[in-house]
């Protein structure tokens, strides 16, 4: 399996010359001892920290890897500021990389722990180009008076973050990740729970283009005095601002879930539930003349509202959305169902402790509803749910798949259900 995921990070990067290093040590933080000379190696000699491998990878020509040690702690502590070679405070990456483990099980997913750090952890700089982040979990980060607490992408990048669980990174604005225009961030079946920022995007401050498939973003908290959310889509001179949701459950933060102040936002089979004030804000200042598309998604008992779409906002509602309330963003077409209880069960988590999410209830509405054309990229709903399980199945059993609206398929063959499932 170890080889298996090696040849497809090279095979998918395209590094046929990458160097390869293996952090060896955890417990400590210190930088190389000649950045540049292809080996990662402290300067008590023999060891490897996750900072000497960045500098290493830096200072090196091309595309490299560096492995993290399952079940492990990588406690980063050599505080400073000014510099942008990784010797000091957060991580600069200034070239082409792949940061990760070959562990599967999440439990055993390596942490990188910033609390010693009184910095970020991971500084993108401009013109890094390809860099990856799998399989690992980010905590305690803290970007005070600037941007990203996790990580911080400037300009012309393109950064995949597949299997990260972000936790408790707080910083001025995108308290996990901040992404800046021209820009590229894709986020597959990554978790962020509990960050933090004073002014936007508890979770994430989106200024580039940004594909979001499979996650979970609940309990951020966001300091802003003004209109407060878990993810902030703002405009940029440049257009490259956009959101893209999918798959996605987005829950109980504070106090909305997604503010898109002039950026374009498109929603595809999620679920917003439970965000103390709103689901979704587009545009409330009317500013700008962004789009707003949903399709085959459920929102529900956000406390103010659902939805609220103001200004010059391009409402495109795309249908077969269901809504506990009467938001205006789903007045367009038959298909919308508004005032309709989806009847979602108590929040479930995955088998592996990784996604929380709602289950259809029984007998609710979701379930079976969603655009009957087949999954795919056009109309239709997506491939695969929160979980990855395949859509579509036949969860009513009436004899035809048909995909369900949320982040959740429900499965045909489910033969369990609690107390409060049996309740609707």
């Amino acid at each position: 399996m170890k080889k298996l995921f090696l040849s497809l990070l090279l095979l998918m990067h395209g590094f046929v010359s990458a160097a390869i290093f293996q952090v060896n040590l955890t417990v400590q933080d210190h930088v190389d001892d000649n950045p540049g000379d292809g080996v990662c190696d402290i300067p008590s000699g023999g060891f490897c920290t996750l900072r000497a491998a960045v500098m290493e990878a830096n200072a090196l020509p091309g595309a490299d890897i560096i492995v993290l040690p399952g079940n492990s702690n990588v406690r980063l502590s050599i505080n400073g500021a000014g510099e942008n070679a990784a010797a000091t405070g957060d991580l600069d990456i200034t070239s082409p990389v792949v940061i990760g483990t070959f562990v599967e099980p999440t439990e055993d997913f390596p942490t990188i722990d910033a609390s010693l750090l009184n910095d970020r952890i991971f500084h993108v700089l401009s013109g890094s180009g390809a860099v990856t982040f799998v399989n690992v979990r980010m905590v305690n980060g803290s970007a005070d008076f600037s941007n990203g607490g996790a990580i911080n992408i400037s300009t012309a990048n393109q950064v995949q973050v597949d299997r990260v669980w972000f936790e408790d990174n707080t910083a001025d604005s995108g308290g996990a990740i901040y992404i800046s225009p021209l820009s590229e961030l894709t986020v597959i079946d990554s978790v962020f729970k509990g960050n933090a920022a004073v002014t936007q995007g508890a979770a994430l401050t989106i200024f580039g283009t940004t594909d979001i498939d499979k996650a979970t973003i609940y309990e951020n908290l966001n300091f802003n005095g003004g209109f407060k959310e878990a993810v902030y889509v703002g405009f940029d001179q440049f257009g490259t601002s956009y959101l893209t949701l999918r798959n996605s459950t987005v829950f109980n933060n504070s106090n909305s879930g997604i503010y898109g102040f002039g950026g374009d936002v498109s929603i595809r089979n999620s679920t917003i539930a439970l965000n103390s004030e709103r689901g979704i804000i587009s545009n409330p200042d009317g500013k700008q003349n962004p789009e707003l598309r949903i399709r085959n998604s459920v929102f529900n008992q956000n406390g103010v509202t659902d939805c609220a779409a103001g200004g010059t906002v391009d409402v495109i509602a795309d249908n077969w959305n269901i809504a506990s309330d009467n938001s205006s963003c789903f007045q367009l077409g038959t298909t919308n169902l508004v005032e309709t209880d989806p009847k979602l069960t108590v929040i479930k988590t995955d088998s592996e402790n990784w996604h929380s999410y709602f289950r259809p209830g029984f007998y609710s509405p979701i379930v079976d509803s969603a655009h009957p054309t087949t999954p795919g990229p056009g109309i239709g709903c997506e491939a695969e749910d929160q979980r990855g399980v395949a859509r579509a199945q036949d969860g009513n059993h009436d004899g035809t798949a048909r995909c369900d609206r949320g982040a959740i398929e429900l499965l045909e063959d489910v033969i369990f259900y609690d107390d409060f499932d049996i309740a609707y």
